[in-house]
């Protein structure tokens, strides 16, 4: 229990530090759930083991999904989240242990310890409130999902 709510408070800080902004987005609509291993809504398209479940809180001008180890979708069962946000790419260079990566024909920077991976990559060329892709995963048990979704992302649209 003490390692989950130190994984949530890193992943918050991580997302706090990235400069993420207006994560909520416009016009929710109705939870969509994703089983069987492959995933597509009008935002991404990827590849997932078939023993997890994607909720899909994606709406009309953001991509929001939450991926569990089980359909009871309670937090603790939550081993990671692709999202798009606003950030700065200039604050996460300071970022000392970043690995640059690609993925979706995009680049970005991969920032890994023993708890988490956390891959931010850039969907302009902008420096500053850039559209970004994040994927933040618990690098404890699920790095093989984190790079089978990483290795199999489409990105089919860019917010504005």
């Amino acid at each position: 229990m003490i390692i989950i709510l130190i994984l949530g408070a890193f992943i918050l800080v991580t997302v706090f530090m990235s400069g993420c902004t207006d994560l909520t987005g416009t016009a929710a609509t109705v939870n969509k759930t994703s089983t069987g291993g492959n995933f597509e809504n009008e935002w991404v398209k990827f590849q997932y083991p078939s023993q997890l479940f994607i909720v899909d809180n994606s709406n009309s001008t953001n991509c929001k999904l939450e991926i569990y180890n089980s359909s009871n979708t309670i937090i603790e069962n939550m081993i990671g989240e692709v999202f798009y946000c606003k950030s700065n790419r200039t604050d996460l260079s300071s970022f000392t242990k970043r690995k640059s990566i690609t993925i979706g024909g995009k680049s970005g920077i991969k920032i890994e310890d023993n708890l988490q991976v956390c891959s931010y990559v850039f969907l302009n060329s902008d420096y500053t409130d850039v559209p970004t892709l994040i994927l933040n995963f618990n690098a404890q048990n699920y790095l093989d999902t984190y790079q089978k979704i990483a290795d199999t992302m489409d990105i089919k649209k860019i917010p504005t």
